[in-house]
């Protein structure tokens, strides 16, 4: 992109030697091809369309669905996920499906609500355990979760140990924010990184984990800290996109199958970044009205939220196998 646009300010030059009126008219083209290209748009919407030269997409070449041998295997592991006890045995009578969350505050209040939402739903898996691993405070960065020797863990610990095992989890819903002080697109190259780092993590201390899904963040507002800060929950979302892309793609350290596998799969659950208009791919959007601080959400945008994600859960070809009832 960035060399078609070099090309094309080439271009506007020579033109504008000869005549003014054409030179006008290729400014302003030029002008409405940066715009574009630099405009923040939620990655569902942009789809094939770029953001400073890279293409957008929840999945790669701007789709917004998994699919090929990605979607097959996800499909496969979707329907190993079943109940199983805390040894990690398959068990129709005692055995759970542990769906546990991880990362910081604002995924806490997520999952949080998603428990009351899941807990004696018709709609859902009564064999569900759900259990809220995050911890607030600027704790559970994502640097803090991929060392797998942080204190952390310690609340993951005591979490998991008070009602289950760690071989009863098989699937991570991972929403937190990240460290990363550096500009696009090094940003979301670094924390796209950390977030393979943490999948490795991930499967060493969960032997029977099938699943991590990713939101990427919300939109925040105002003065908040520099992590918390636009643009950096927005890069977060392309950070969490080019994790799933190199393992699509079969990058060292993303094997998710066969005797090397090092990680769980990663894909995409409700994806939540959004501007103050709706979104064109599903009418979903984020204002500072439905946050209590410009970073957590208030009752009323917590529960647009959930019921956002746990309509996925539902519906999702995927997600509802394990998920659904």
């Amino acid at each position: 992109m960035k060399r078609i646009i070099s090309a094309f300010v080439v271009t506007l030059f020579i033109g504008c030697s000869k005549e003014n009126s054409t030179s006008k008219l290729q400014t302003g083209t030029l002008n409405s091809l940066i715009r574009r290209d630099t405009a923040i748009v939620p990655l569902n919407d942009l789809r094939t369309g770029t953001f400073k030269g890279y293409i957008g997409g929840l999945y790669p070449g701007g789709a917004n669905e998994p699919s090929g041998q990605y979607a097959a295997d996800l499909l496969a592991v979707s329907n190993l996920i079943v109940p199983i006890d805390k040894s990690g045995n398959p068990s129709s009578s005692t055995g759970k499906i542990v769906f546990i969350s991880l990362g910081a505050s604002v995924g806490g209040k997520n999952m949080k609500a998603l428990i009351r939402k899941t807990a004696n739903n018709p709609a859902t898996n009564p064999k569900l355990l759900l259990l809220n691993c995050n911890q607030g405070a600027g704790f559970a960065s994502l640097n803090s979760i991929m060392n797998p020797n942080d204190s952390y863990w310690d609340r993951v610990h005591e979490t998991i140990t008070n009602k289950t095992s760690y071989r009863q989890v098989q699937v991570i819903y991972l929403e937190t924010d990240d460290s990363a002080r550096v500009r696009w697109p090094d940003k979301p190259k670094i924390v796209s990184k950390n977030i393979e780092t943490c999948l490795r993590v991930f499967k060493k201390k969960f032997p029977n984990l099938k699943v991590v899904y990713v939101l990427g963040r919300t939109r925040t507002f105002g003065y908040l800290k520099n992590y918390n800060r636009e643009p950096g929950p927005y890069y977060f979302g392309w950070a969490c996109k080019w994790a799933i892309e190199d393992q699509i793609n079969r990058v060292p350290g993303t094997e998710y199958k066969g005797p090397n596998a090092v990680a769980p799969m990663i894909t995409w659950g409700f994806y939540e970044w959004a501007d103050s208009l709706p979104r064109k791919t599903d009418r979903f959007y984020w204002r500072s009205s439905q946050t209590a601080d410009g970073l957590h959400a208030n009752e009323v945008g917590q529960d647009t939220l959930t019921t956002r994600f746990q309509k996925f859960l539902l519906t999702d070809q995927y997600a509802s196998m394990w998920y659904a009832k």
